[in-house]
């Protein structure tokens, strides 16, 4: 049984900065500033990442996508989550689902979950449906509240084919 299912968790968090596009679950969000990072920085589709990696039990983003290696300098997470979903099909498995949260202040992400979705969907090789991504605030707490950055968890399940 322990086989037949894998949990994985991940989270992720970048620095808000000005001059570079803001980019969530592969969806460039209109925002005076964007996460400072040696790819894209997407936080959520990193903590995604992170959470197939650790229900395989192979490591972080960071091992498998250094940021001293300059082929990763700007690339799309999303690229980056189709070599994760890669792993997953060659270790057997596929997605039960995902669950995600973006903590943010700003800006407001509702409008932008559902094409997030669909991107995730898409590079992981399962349906919309499989993937859920809510955003919250922090009332104004942290650095997340005070807009300095943003964070992302996620949780998947994963199943032996």
């Amino acid at each position: 049984m322990a086989d037949n299912f894998r949990i994985g968790h991940g989270y992720d968090v970048h620095r808000l900065v000005e001059g570079r596009p803001l980019i969530l679950g592969g969806v460039q969000i209109p925002y005076c500033k964007g996460l400072e990072g040696h790819s894209d920085a997407d936080v959520l589709l990193h903590a995604i990442s992170d959470a197939v990696l650790g229900a395989l039990a192979l490591g972080d983003i960071g091992a498998h996508f250094p940021d001293t290696d300059e082929r990763y300098r700007g690339i799309s997470s999303l690229l980056l989550l189709g070599r994760v979903a890669d792993l997953m099909r060659a270790s057997g498995y596929r997605v039960g689902n995902v669950d995600a949260t973006v903590l943010a202040q700003k800006p407001k992400l509702a409008p932008c979950i559902p094409e997030m979705r669909g991107k995730i969907a898409a590079a992981l090789g399962c349906e919309p449906e499989q993937v859920s991504v809510k955003a919250t605030t922090e009332e104004g707490l942290g650095f997340t509240g005070c807009g300095d950055g943003i964070a992302a968890h996620a949780v998947c399940l994963l199943y032996s084919v």
